[in-house]
């Protein structure tokens, strides 16, 4: 172990009292070439989840119908059988289908499934400037 003296002529050197500032230049950075419009196969977002709602319609109701509220209770919505919905995955417009009735539950066939709008490269380009 180090006696204070020791520690103290030691330290000494570190405590001078005279500091170094240097400024430091890092290159700017840059994307690659190509790096942007790389593709990744699909199979590497294959098994992320995502929630897809299709809503079937609004109501109206006062708190104390809410709390009334019991099991088969049924709540009347704007849309039946045959209806159009719009279907959302992640809160964005991504399809359109019609609701259907498959035994007991209601479902939805999917009619057409709107085109996806990749941002351009001067989006993109804004987008990570910032």
């Amino acid at each position: 172990m180090l006696s204070q003296r020791e520690l103290d002529e030691f330290l000494g050197s570190f405590n001078s009292g005279k500091t170094t500032v240097k400024k430091v230049n890092f290159p700017p950075l840059r994307v690659e070439p190509g790096l942007l419009h790389s593709r990744l196969p699909i199979d590497f977002i294959g098994d992320v989840a995502v929630e897809i709602c299709a809503e079937l319609g609004q109501a109206n109701m006062t708190v104390r119908d809410i709390l009334n509220m019991k099991e088969d209770t049924v709540i009347e919505l704007e849309k039946a059988a045959g209806d159009t919905v719009d279907l959302k995955v992640n809160g964005q417009n991504f399809a359109r289908g019609e609701v259907i009735i498959i035994g007991n539950n209601l479902g939805v066939r999917v009619d057409r499934v709107n085109d996806i709008k990749l941002p351009s490269s001067e989006e993109r380009d804004v987008n990570a400037s910032g």
